[in-house]
């Protein structure tokens, strides 16, 4: 073999250095990821709301109101209470009012409705870089809300309707893991996926808090009733049958904040999904081989120390309610500086962003 032919055939054997991604590849498949997954908390906590007043008989009429409002509160919708809510509705009534504009209202920017089209705007520039089966079911979801029939089947049945949401979620993150090789576009996927997560289940978990430390001082509200709703909460974070297998026996708060924030093995938890965000940036970051990503990787690696030598949730409300704004606080910084090395948008655009969402 001559020379010349020696050097080509070492050349084309040579493994090929990485190239970092477009900002704008990265930018859609960090928000692709990011609304698909905010869709199916959302879809979730409406599920589980409805499943709550349907299931729950007589129970103490200010706790189903503060169901509906617990709704708004973690949906960034709040202001849009008086509005949604008659004060004439009984809470059933007031809750089906609050999901549809959740669902289905494209004037809504946190609706499922919303959520899909963007994540589908993005998945749709980004064509190239992404399945085609991941493509078809994100397509499927979307038109399933734009369909004729859709608000004829949220009224049918809102369960079966959120259920189809979330399912769809989930599957479009299986094709994810198992369809697109697992390099930069899904590191990021998987990144914004967790740093969401966290932040929904930090959101879920003070909303609900709150509402227990208001409805302690009402005498009325017996066991049962809070048996319901830290049930809900559980079942919102897609948690209770992990719980129950980890802590036999009743329903206590504080077990239910420690599992949520702190169990490392289940994947809902806040531990968790920091862990594997970090995880997200280390991977990216060792890709790339170069110095982007370090502040979003101090971060991340300040927050779960945190989390990991916490290991318990503080036993007073007001110290918890202090403690899950702390761990949202760093995940949304940590999101910022993502946003400022890696994507797109400035630091200002990603500050003001971040504030949008809460």
């Amino acid at each position: 073999m001559t020379q010349a032919a020696l050097l080509n055939s070492s050349q084309a054997s040579a493994p090929r250095l990485p190239r970092a991604l477009l900002a704008r590849v990265a930018d859609a498949s960090y928000w692709m990821s990011r609304y698909i997954e905010r869709a199916e908390h959302i879809a979730r906590i409406l599920m589980v709301s409805v499943d709550s007043l349907t299931g729950a008989g007589e129970l103490e009429q200010e706790l189903s109101h503060q169901a509906v409002v617990d709704v708004l509160k973690i949906t960034w919708q709040e202001h849009m209470l008086p509005e949604l809510v008659n004060p004439d509705h009984t809470p059933m009534q007031a809750l089906m009012g609050v999901a549809k504009y959740m669902a289905l209202d494209a004037s809504n920017p946190i609706s499922l409705m919303s959520c899909l089209t963007k994540a589908r705007e993005n998945a749709r520039s980004i064509r190239e870089s992404i399945s085609n089966e991941m493509w078809e079911q994100l397509n499927t979801l979307y038109w399933s809300l734009k369909a004729d029939d859709a608000v004829a089947r949220f009224d049918d049945s809102p369960q079966e309707f959120f259920r189809q949401m979330m399912t769809g979620s989930l599957l479009l993150q299986g094709l994810a893991d198992q369809t697109i090789d697992h390099g930069q576009v899904w590191l990021f996927i998987q990144l914004s996926k967790y740093l969401e997560r966290a932040d929904m289940t930090c959101r879920i978990l003070l909303a609900k808090f709150q509402t227990l430390h208001q409805m302690d001082s009402l005498a009325s509200l017996d066991p049962a009733g809070r048996v319901i709703h830290w049930m809900a909460v559980l079942r919102a974070c897609c948690s209770i049958e992990a719980y129950r297998r980890a802590n036999v026996g009743e329903i206590d708060p504080g077990l239910v904040a420690g599992f949520i924030l702190f169990e490392p093995t289940f994947p809902r938890s806040v531990h968790f999904c920091i862990h594997h965000a970090l995880e997200s940036v280390d991977r990216i970051r060792s890709v790339l081989a170069a110095d982007a990503g370090r502040d979003a990787q101090r971060r991340l690696g300040r927050l779960f120390a945190e989390l990991q030598y916490s290991r318990a949730a503080p036993t007073q409300d007001k110290g918890l309610l202090a403690f899950l704004e702390q761990i949202r606080n760093s995940a949304a910084d940590a999101s910022i500086a993502v946003q400022e090395q890696w994507l797109m948008r400035s630091g200002e655009q990603a500050s003001r962003m971040e504030l949008a969402m809460g």
